[in-house]
């Protein structure tokens, strides 16, 4: 009876992510197929490539400070699991509302740290960008609107932990195309009425874009699904807020060492290369990534059903989902490298009069690339649902220490942005074979108990 058991809830899971995924993945496709648009519009909107090199270095940079929420949102996201699975919704409040207290709390010192900071440092030489291309008021005022905004993202981005961790991982997917479909209404109206070419107007609007559907999202759920749940002062208890802490340290630096490993690459670019140089990247990146985000829509879903099966002991799905996720994961590294093959073509009909001609090798580069990001969406999925993070934290830290000078030393010999790339498939991949070793053999082993337990039975 126990081993039916575990099959019907193998089914049960497991449709959960598919339907999770199913949904995730028409919003995705509408929001890469939206992408294909506002590429070329931001192209319209800057009259210089190296401001538009200097948007997207400033957005990648800013995004940083995302992961320092000291791993509060995905501590919050493996803590409640526990308290959806048991319906304790006192205690899914007390996680809750100290998550966000805390979180509020931290956003206002960060706010006051870097507005104090701001005002002492010369930010064209920190984005290495010529005063003549944009003065340095015009550039202060932009890093604020958008220092104001990924600050207002900290606080009401905990809501897509909630839902992560309720497993319905495919609202925080609506929620970026709402995002992506404003912006590029936005700057389509201003390229076609002539407010193009003003980076302040596009900040503040990207504050507004961002910001309010994560707000609504919020309201929606804390006054329906979760009403019984939504954060109060008087529900902030000091040890929930350690214990998020506490588990949200160990995610906080392995978001920090991702962070490094894959989010500096362009601004790396602008400082070893140039910032054109970042344009070209961003173009490559954009195709070659496709297929991960794809993916990551079912990984989205798998972190917290790895948790929610951890905590029923349910090893047995865990394992079986392991093997079918690889598989895709194999296919999924196969499209990346075919792409190649439709490149050129993809890029005339993207960009048009701007297209240019694809360097084959850069283009191989950047599927390897994609590659890792592929494979490493997968195993960090099953790690961090699992909360196995000795051996992710260990390999990850020594890959992101030597990215940077490696990054360094390549773009000296090379003087080309892709030297950057390579520095970054060679950094990630011990992580890569240690950790995907690890996961195989210890998921293996628990299936084999978990077997042994219920055929005795």
């Amino acid at each position: 009876m126990k081993l039916l058991y575990r099959i019907k809830q193998i089914d049960k899971d497991t449709r959960n992510i598919y339907f999770n995924t199913s949904m995730s993945f028409v919003i995705k496709v509408l929001s890469l197929f939206l992408g294909l648009f506002t590429t070329p519009a931001y192209i319209d909107y800057f009259s210089d490539s190296e401001i538009l090199g200097l948007w997207f270095t400033i957005l990648s940079v800013l995004s940083w400070i995302l992961n320092f929420d000291m791993g509060i949102g995905n501590g919050l996201r493996n803590r409640i699991v526990k308290s959806i699975i048991n319906n304790d919704k006192v205690e899914m409040k007390k996680y809750i509302s100290s998550a966000y207290i805390f979180l509020t709390f931290i956003a206002l010192i960060i706010l006051i740290i870097l507005i104090s900071f701001s005002n002492s440092v010369n930010w064209n030489i920190v984005f290495h960008i010529d005063n003549n291309l944009i003065d340095a008021a015009t550039l202060k005022m932009a890093l604020l609107i958008l220092l104001i905004s990924i600050l207002m993202q900290f606080i009401l981005r905990l809501i897509t932990s909630i839902l992560y961790a309720m497993q319905i991982a495919f609202i925080p997917s609506l929620l970026t195309l709402i995002t992506n479909l404003s912006m590029f209404v936005f700057v389509i109206i201003c390229n076609r009425f002539g407010l193009n070419n003003d980076i302040i107007r596009l900040a503040f609007f990207y504050l507004i874009s961002v910001n309010i559907p994560l707000l609504f999202c919020t309201l929606f759920v804390f006054s329906t699904i979760l009403k019984d749940s939504k954060p109060s002062f008087s529900y902030f208890k000091k040890e929930y807020a350690l214990s998020v802490l506490k588990l949200g340290g160990l995610f906080l630096w392995l978001q920090f060492m991702s962070m490094i490993l894959n989010n500096t690459n362009s601004y790396l670019i602008s400082i070893f290369i140039d910032n054109s140089a970042v344009v070209e990247y961003q173009l490559y990146y954009k195709i070659f990534s496709i297929i991960g985000m794809l993916l990551g829509l079912v990984t989205a879903s798998v972190w917290s059903a790895v948790t929610k099966a951890k905590e029923e002991k349910n090893y047995f799905w865990m394992n079986n989902f392991l093997k079918k996720i690889s598989i895709i994961g194999v296919i999924a590294i196969c499209i990346e490298f075919s792409i190649i093959l439709l490149l050129q073509f993809v890029f005339n009909v993207w960009l048009g009069d701007n297209t240019f001609k694809i360097n084959y090798f850069n283009a191989i580069v950047f599927a390897l690339n994609g590659s890792t990001l592929i494979w490493s969406s997968i195993i960090s999925s099953f790690l961090n649902g699992l909360q196995r993070l000795k051996k992710e934290t260990i390999w990850l830290t020594i890959g992101t220490v030597f990215n940077i000078p490696l990054a360094y030393i390549f773009s000296l010999y090379s003087n080309n942005y892709i030297s950057i790339v390579i520095a970054n498939i060679i950094s990630i991949s011990p992580y890569l074979i240690i950790c995907t070793i690890d996961l195989y053999k210890y998921l293996n082993k628990l299936t084999l108990k978990e077997k042994n337990k219920l055929y005795n039975n």
